[in-house]
């Protein structure tokens, strides 16, 4: 399943749409920097994001499916490394760069995330290949995308 996710300014606490492959809406996320929530569009929560406030860490705790897992990205100058606790997948490639993939223990590609441009716009192309776990790759996605800008905003300051 294709999905693109794209930044989303139109009202204060949103942050992002997921599209599906025809660039119709298909979901919505709002929040904040604390806590995100990803909604369909009746507006019914799906999953919730808490970012979990640990030093030198971005860490998130993303419950999904009656189901929590927590997501890590240690972002140093040299490399980004990222590790799931609750499930046994791992990524693949470089997150800085958005271009990686979800791999399982067993070697299979859950999902891709890349750069894309589309009928909607610049955005971010999720290919999902464990539909049973779509929410946790979105999540995955809303993560990466969130750590990347802040780390950006960052070294642009300094």
């Amino acid at each position: 399943m294709k999905l693109f996710i794209k930044r989303d300014k139109t009202v204060d606490d949103s942050l992002f749409v997921v599209l599906d492959e025809e660039c119709n809406e298909k979901y919505y996320v709002t929040g904040s920097k604390s806590t995100i929530y990803l909604t369909d569009l009746s507006g019914t929560v799906l999953m919730k994001i808490k970012q979990l406030p640990l030093p030198a860490l971005r860490a998130y705790s993303i419950t999904a499916y009656n189901r929590n897992i927590k997501f890590i990205l240690n972002s140093n100058p040299t490399a980004v490394n990222c590790y799931y606790y609750g499930n046994s997948w791992h990524i693949r490639g470089d997150v800085f760069t958005k271009s990686f993939d979800i791999i399982d223990a067993d070697n299979s590609l859950v999902a891709t995330h890349c750069l894309r441009y589309s009928k909607s716009g610049d955005g971010v192309e999720l290919n999902v290949f464990a539909e049973n776990r779509e929410l946790f790759c979105i999540a995955t996605a809303i993560c990466v995308n969130l750590d990347v800008k802040i780390n950006l905003k960052k070294a642009v300051t300094v």
